[in-house]
This record gives structure tokens, sequence and C-alpha cells, in this order.
């Protein structure tokens, strides 16, 4: 059976958006038949069912129903059912559902035991006084799962609606926006379709991505996932990007029991303009404040482990970093790593205080690498099958970035750019305007004359953190006195530095390992730093007289620098002109400064 009443009543187009529908006056109306109905016709479909952001004349409203196990265990009753008006009283299509739902003989026999779903894919979001009879039916009805899917949100911007779709949802009502498939499946099972395949209007599925996260922001859950566009827009690591004001975040949880996976929960939130939130803090929420509400409402259990992972489209804020630290504090049974494509106000003391904060809490804080780009294009986008494409400069934002945060944290980086290695490494005799030292360190730890950890990676001076600059050495230390040291242990260590110590970092060199005689230290460096300076020259007759053991790079060393040390991508290290002249040269001078001790 098809819907019952004629084409005449069919509502007007250009008309005010009204749940109740509008009518030409001269039109005759015929009696109204009793819902349910069997079938939609295609047309009415398409009308009614459109996920345009901005329909017109879209006046009544369809409810499509699926009830699972109601008349019986593997029942699957289906049907359709729309407003009542003349020559009745006016009642919304919900109501009308609910009256019919309650005089059915098998209603009133529900199992309070057993759960029972029906599913509901309406023209329209209910309104607020449907939103609060449905969520009385509910409460009084505990065994009825509800799931509600609409195309479209009805007054979606206005407080009160919004309030209502929360209302339902505290309510245990399950809502959602109808994705491309939703339609599909309703086309194949809801409508007179005279067996037509069902057709994907132009938008369907990009209108699905803008309807949704407006949706999830009204009820402060999580999307399912991203739109391309919006990944591509929100999510490139620019080292400019002063007018990207929306913060993303795509997360992970995985709970652990026993030390073995249970479950596991992703999506995605962005932060909330303060217009959305009607009952909530009049300041706008913060994607990270989002995520934590809904976690701690949703989800967090004491006997049970969590690794949460959050690939972030800025780095969070102080106040952010500060009530992501006070909830790591509450909750010891969350572990939290976060990568970021861009970092937020960097320059600003407060903002790199946050990012401190947040590593000394114990959270994992890097950069998003290009691989990160594309694990979340393949986990988080709504990508169509569409591959991964690397932006321009993305692997090169990284490593500035990368280098930017290990300086805010004082950690080493992992690698080095290959641009970067061969700029301030090549031993030039002359090279005065090269002010950065970076140090590629390698420690192996040893115990009983067995190796027992081994660790890598690279250091570069400070400029002004905190007050003065730190120097590329005492980097080393601090971070080696913090996370290594031990007295039961010997560690060998080996420096390859752009330039030699200067006399201050030496002495804080010889005085670290006449603290620790477990400590051996090899230093490499590329170049002499003001090698005719006898303060200079005293830094390193000091080192050798330590038992530091003191050399030039030899082009050798180099190479296997490149190797170790260099994102290379696979490619041979490149001896440039004059490698081993200059070695020669300047291994000559260094063994003339430390064969004369200067009084």
């Amino acid at each position: 059976m098809r819907s019952r009443h004629s084409r005449k009543a069919e509502p007007v187009l250009g008309t005010s958006i009204s749940r109740e529908a509008a009518w030409p006056e001269d039109d005759t109306m015929e009696p109204w038949l009793s819902n349910p109905m069997e079938k939609l016709y295609a047309d009415y479909f398409y009308f009614h069912f459109t996920n345009r952001l901005t329909p017109q004349g879209r006046n009544g409203c369809y409810i499509c129903y699926e009830m699972e196990g109601i008349r019986s265990p593997t029942s699957v009753d289906r049907g359709v059912f729309e407003n009542e008006f003349y020559p009745k009283p006016r009642v919304h299509t919900e109501v009308c559902f609910l009256n019919w739902f309650t005089k059915l003989p098998w209603a009133k026999t529900l199992d309070p035991g057993k759960k029972y779903t029906i599913t509901w894919y309406m023209s329209w979001s209910p309104c607020v006084d449907c939103a609060e009879q449905v969520a009385e039916f509910l409460k009084k009805h505990n065994c009825v799962r509800l799931r509600i899917k609409f195309p479209r949100l009805y007054h979606g911007n206005k407080p009160k609606y919004q309030q209502g779709l929360r209302n339902l949802d505290a309510a245990g009502a399950e809502l959602a926006v109808m994705c491309p498939e939703d339609f599909k499946y309703c086309w194949d099972n809801f409508v007179d379709n005279l067996g037509w395949s069902f057709w994907y209007w132009k938008g369907i599925r990009w209108n699905y991505h803008v309807l949704d996260e407006k949706l999830r922001e009204i009820l402060c859950n999580p999307m399912s996932s991203l739109s391309p566009r919006t990944y591509n827009f929100h999510f490139p690591n620019l080292p400019f990007a002063s007018e990207w004001n929306n913060t993303y975040i795509c997360f992970q949880v995985e709970e652990r029991k026993n030390s073995s996976p249970k479950t596991y929960y992703k999506g995605v939130f962005r932060n909330q303009p303060s217009h959305l939130q009607q009952g909530y803090p009049e300041e706008p929420l913060h994607a990270e404040q989002c995520f934590l509400s809904w976690f701690d409402d949703k989800c967090l259990s004491p006997p049970v482990d969590y690794n949460v992972t959050w690939y972030m489209s800025w780095s969070p804020c102080l106040e952010c970093a500060e009530e992501v630290v006070s909830f790591l504090e509450e909750h010891e049974n969350v572990s939290l790593t976060i990568s970021i494509s861009r970092l937020y106000n960097c320059d600003d003391e407060d903002e790199q205080h946050g990012l401190q904060l947040l590593h000394e809490a114990g959270a994992q804080v890097a950069m998003m690498s290009p691989e990160d780009f594309k694990y979340c294009w393949d986990t988080f986008v709504d990508n169509l099958g569409w591959s991964f494409w690397y932006w321009k400069g993305i692997r090169r934002n990284y490593y500035a970035l990368d280098e930017k945060l290990r300086e805010i944290l004082c950690n080493p980086m992992s690698s080095l750019s290959p641009r970067t290695y061969n700029f301030h490494f090549p031993n030039l005799p002359f090279a005065s305007g090269w002010n950065n030292t970076y140090i590629c360190f390698q420690v192996e730890e040893r115990k009983n004359n067995c190796l027992k950890s081994y660790y890598k990676g690279v250091f570069r001076n400070q400029q002004g953190y905190p007050e003065e600059p730190l120097h590329a050495e005492q980097c080393f230390l601090s971070w080696f006195d913090d996370k290594c040291l031990s007295p039961r242990v010997d560690y060998n260590v080996t420096w390859y530095m752009s330039w030699s110590p200067c006399l201050e970092c030496a002495e804080e060199v010889v005085s670290f390992l006449e603290e620790h005689e477990n400590v051996s230290l090899t230093i490499s460096f590329s170049r002499l730093y003001n090698c005719d300076d006898e303060d200079q020259q005293r830094g390193l007759q000091l080192l050798h007289e330590a038992g530091a053991q003191v050399a030039m790079m030899c082009p050798e060393d180099f190479e296997y620098c490149w190797d170790s040390f260099v994102d290379n991508r696979g490619r041979s290290f490149w001896y440039w002109h004059g490698i081993c002249w200059n070695y020669h040269v300047l291994d000559e001078k260094l063994r003339e400064i430390l064969r004369f001790r200067l009084p």
C-alpha cells in the first residue's frame, strides 16, 4: 500500500518550514486514513528525505520504522508513519507512532529483562515537544532501545531544539544523521521503488558530514569520521596557519584488562563554539574538554587500564594542558599519547609551559610525521577509497616543527633531515655564520660487560630557554641525568658534534665526568669552535685531560652519521668536495692544541 493522500496533498513548495503541513486554500482535502502505511512513493521519498542543508517546502514529517523482536523473537516489522491533521487534530508523526505502539497487544507483554530494538528513519529530527514525549516513553519502557536517524536537523541552530535533542540522548535514544548507506537502505525497504536502484544525489555525502558534525557538537558526542575536505583543510602542518581557528582531535581508546586488549573506541572531536551550549558553560568548549567529558561519562572504569591516543590539528593551549594534567593525575590507569600537526603559539612562554607540563605528567608528546597523517587519513577520514596525498613540504615542515617541540621539551630529536645535516655538519675551514650546534649521540648501557640498552638521538642548542640559551651539551647532560643515569651501570657515550665545545661547556662536561666515574665519553666534531682563541683551546685540553676521547670527524664518521642519524630515505651519503683535505687540516690543528698545554 502506498501513501494514501492524493498528489494534491503534497505540501506547497516555498512555504516556511513547519512540521504541520500547509495546504492551498482552494484545495479539496480528502479524509485521513489511519497510520501506518506500508510504503512511500519514490518521489515522496526523494522530496522529503533529501539532506539538503536549506530545503524549502518540506513541511511534513515521515517515520520509516523498523521493529525487531517485538511480535516474536525473530520478527522484523516495518512501516511508515506521517503527521496526522485534517480532519483529525494535528498530531506529529512521533506521537502517532507512540500512540499506535502502546496499543499493540505485543507491546503490553514485553519482557523487561530483554532488549527490543526500534529504529526510526525520520525526514526531520524531533521537535522539542516530541523529544519530551519520546524521552518519557523511554523512561517507562526500559526494555526498548530506540535508534533515531534523520537526514536534517529541525531548527538545528535554536537552543531549545538543541536541548530537546540532548534530552533525548540523555534518555537513552541513539541519535544519528542518516548517511548515504542509510538512504539506500530506506529506498530498498520502505519505498515502492518499482525495482529501480537508489540514485545518490549530488552533495549527499558532503551534506551528511556537515550535519553529522553539527549533531555531534550539539550532543557533545564524537564524530565517527571526517570528510576529506575538512581533513585536508584543518590538518596540514603549515608553518603559519593563524586563521585556522578550529581544533580537531582524532582519538583512539584501547581498554586493557589483565594486559590483554578488551575494547577499542575511535572517533573525532571538535571544539564547540559557545552558542551551541545550552546548559553548558558559557565559554566555548575546547576539543580536549569535549573528549575528557565524554571519556569520563562513557568509558572510564577504575579496574581497567586505558591507552589513549590523540592526533590533533593544534597543540593544546595552557588551560587545556593543565586540565589534561589534572585528569592524568586523578586517573593513574590512563596513559596518553598526543601527536600534533601544528604548534599553537609556539613562541609564547605560557603555551610552551603547557607542553612541558604535559610532558612532565607522563603524556607522550610528539609532532605528527608524514606517516601519522597517512594513518589518520586511512583511519579517521571517510576517504571513499582514495589514497592519501602528501602535500608539498609535509616532511620539511615536520622536521622544523619537531625540532621546535624538542627544544621546548628538552628532549632529543630522533633524526635530522638531510637538508639540516648537509647544512650544519660539513667540515668547512671557515663557517662563522653557522650559529647552531648539533650533537648526534649514542649511549650504550653495560652491566657486567654485557650490552644492556642502547639509545641514540640528536640535540640542538636551545635559544633563550628559559632565560639564558642552553647549549647542546647542556641539553644532553640534563636529559641524560634525568632519564638514563644509574650508579650500577657503566655507560659508553659517543658524541658527533657540528662544532667543538666552548670553554664553559667543556668545564661542565669535565665536572660531570668527575662526578660519574661510570661514564666514558668519546667526542668527534666536524669543526673547531674559535680554534685560535686560547680560552677555547683550554676547554679542549681540559676535556682531553679528564679522559674524554677527543677527535675530528673523519669522512667515515660523516657517512656513519648519515646512515645512523639522518632520515635519508635510503639515499647514499655524498662526499662533498674537500672533505678529506679539510679533515686532515683540522685534525692537525686539534693535535697541535692538545699537544701543547697552555699555562
